[in-house]
């Protein structure tokens, strides 16, 4: 797991336009299949003590992307993973796979805590996630002049390949002002923006 955390951190990020690009906002997730014309890159950036999750079916190529901010973990976790069964019926091949970025060694502790929730709300789970990728809290941790911050921000993952890179988003997508209010109003509930329907 450390090593690959290593090599995530070490790729220099990508700037990924806004052309086949679904984007994730804090309290979003987002889910599709490689059948998708529409939506080849599913990304989220600006992730300090939240994390971002990708979770895919390896059969299916289904795959989900939320950006999680500890409110209401476990619950999230289970809406993602049931929105990637739906897309992968009758799938007798491959497994799921989560992999799990961000957060920092936080003065407050807040990167722990959530990378505590995910791992026990994945572990709750009656199906079994193959935890792939594991960069988060201390492990996505640099000093900076003394002052701790996280090495990546902001992930991509490739809805053909599975491929999850470094990224940064210029474009964060339509209404963006409007996507973010109900954060700043202290909603609670999860968006789900997006889900290929194969119609």
């Amino acid at each position: 797991m450390q090593e690959q955390a290593k090599i995530l951190r070490g790729q220099p990020a990508q700037s990924v336009g806004p052309k086949g690009l679904l984007y994730v906002q804090q309290r979003e997730f987002a889910v599709t299949t490689p059948k998708d014309a529409s939506v080849s890159i599913l990304g989220s950036d600006d992730a300090t003590t939240c994390h971002l999750v990708v979770l895919r079916h390896t059969g299916s190529g289904a795959i989900c992307l939320t950006h999680c901010d500890g409110s209401d973990t476990e619950t999230e976790v289970l809406l993602i993973t049931n929105a990637v069964k739906v897309l992968s019926p009758n799938t007798e091949c491959g497994r799921l796979e989560v992999h799990l970025i961000g957060g920092f060694s936080d003065d407050r502790h807040l990167s722990q805590r959530l990378t505590n929730q995910l791992l026990r709300a994945f572990d709750r789970l009656q199906d079994n996630v193959h935890l792939v990728t594991f960069c988060v809290t201390e492990l996505n941790d640099r000093q900076e002049k003394g002052k701790h911050l996280p090495f990546i921000y902001g992930i991509a993952a490739n809805v053909k390949t599975g491929e999850i890179f470094h990224a940064t988003f210029p474009d964060k997508g339509p209404d963006v002002d409007l996507r973010s209010a109900s954060i700043l109003t202290g909603a609670k509930v999860r968006r789900h923006v997006f889900q290929f329907s194969g119609d």
